[in-house]
């Protein structure tokens, strides 16, 4: 059964369609500080407890009711300000210019989520989120590839324990967004009149996502094996920024016996319709933590990503720091647990 549903999800994802203009990183609906320090290998891993689980089966390994809220932000927020009024259209032309100013390539993002869990159900709801991504190309006649969305999503989450050490589980996500994607010139930008080009559309989008895990809890490492098939949908329309495209994800972890603290070393295999070649799909990801602080470390091909979580009774605060080729920042995470 388990090896018919791995088999499911990867054929699935192979019908996948273009690659999305947008970084998955910035769109996978799972916790922001999980998805920025584990990357995709936090669908396997679960010793880092922030929101909803990002492998929907996991939320039926025994989790006592929590409710969690979580704000965070990115060191690239000073351009937050400017990506609001181009995207609502108020005093654009003066934005346009502000947020332009430094040439760089931009990766801004806040949001707000609070979620609540008990042993086979979840919910969790995402009321506001900005995000800002530029590239540029061809410094001497400069290129800008843009997105700026704003984004309120749902979700929900039910599993259940089916036989032996066999979860699966269910992830249903609506995602309401009003966004601008755009690549132009950077002149074509500072012109007079930018209206035309700055204007935004909206984009309603209904994801299925089924997961599963089968752990060896008795065992003194306690691997665990899991298989999800992400961002599977269905969407008001068609388009690049927010194109829905099925991601099979399959990974496994293990927890070594430490004198101290507790250990989780994780990889993931992701296949996808821009995978070329085996490098590309694999990423490795080590978690540690001791007494009220937690350290995750993830790398991939083509990023990596380091983080800290401090958590004292109900609260928590953390920073992590990602790289990807040309975009990199800081992002902090404040979180309060009940």
């Amino acid at each position: 059964m388990f090896v018919r549903a791995l088999l499911a999800v990867f054929l699935f994802s192979a019908a996948g369609k273009a690659a999305p203009a947008m970084p998955v990183s910035l769109k996978d609906g799972s916790s922001r500080f999980l998805s920025r320090s584990l990357g995709a290998a936090c669908y396997t891993m679960d010793s880092v407890q922030r929101g909803l689980p990002c492998n929907p089966a996991g939320i039926a390994k025994g989790r006592a009711p929590r409710f969690d809220g979580d704000f965070v932000i990115g060191t690239q927020a000073a351009y937050l300000r400017e990506a609001e009024d181009i995207l609502r259209g108020e005093d654009r032309k003066q934005a346009v210019l502000e947020f332009f100013k430094q040439r760089e390539s931009v990766e801004a993002e806040v949001s707000a989520e609070i979620s609540f869990q008990t042993a086979k159900w979840g919910v969790a709801i995402e009321p506001y989120r900005l995000i800002a991504v530029t590239r540029f190309e061809n410094p001497a006649l400069p290129m800008v590839d843009m997105v700026i969305a704003e984004e309120q999503s749902v979700k929900g989450q039910i599993a259940s324990y089916t036989s032996e050490n066999f979860y699966a589980g269910l992830q249903v996500r609506y995602t309401h967004v009003r966004y601008i994607d755009q690549y132009f010139s950077l002149s074509e930008a500072v012109a007079g009149n930018n209206d035309e080009l700055f204007a935004a559309q909206t984009q309603d989008l209904l994801y299925i996502e089924p997961g599963f895990l089968y752990a060896w809890e008795d065992v003194a490492w306690q691997p665990q094996v899991s298989a999800v098939l992400a961002h599977w949908g269905i969407t008001s329309k068609k388009t690049d920024a927010y194109a829905v495209q099925p991601q099979g994800l399959l990974g496994t972890s293990v927890k070594p016996p430490m004198p101290l603290g507790l250990l989780e070393v994780g990889i993931q295999a992701h296949l996808q319709s821009e995978t070329r070649n085996l490098r590309d799909a694999f990423r490795a990801a080590l978690s540690y933590q001791i007494g009220i602080l937690q350290t995750v470390v993830s790398l991939s091909e083509y990023d990596r990503s380091a983080g800290f979580l401090l958590s004292y009774k109900n609260f928590s605060t953390g920073l992590s720091y990602w790289d990807e080729n040309q975009a990199r920042g800081v992002f902090m995470q404040l979180g309060v647990s009940l």
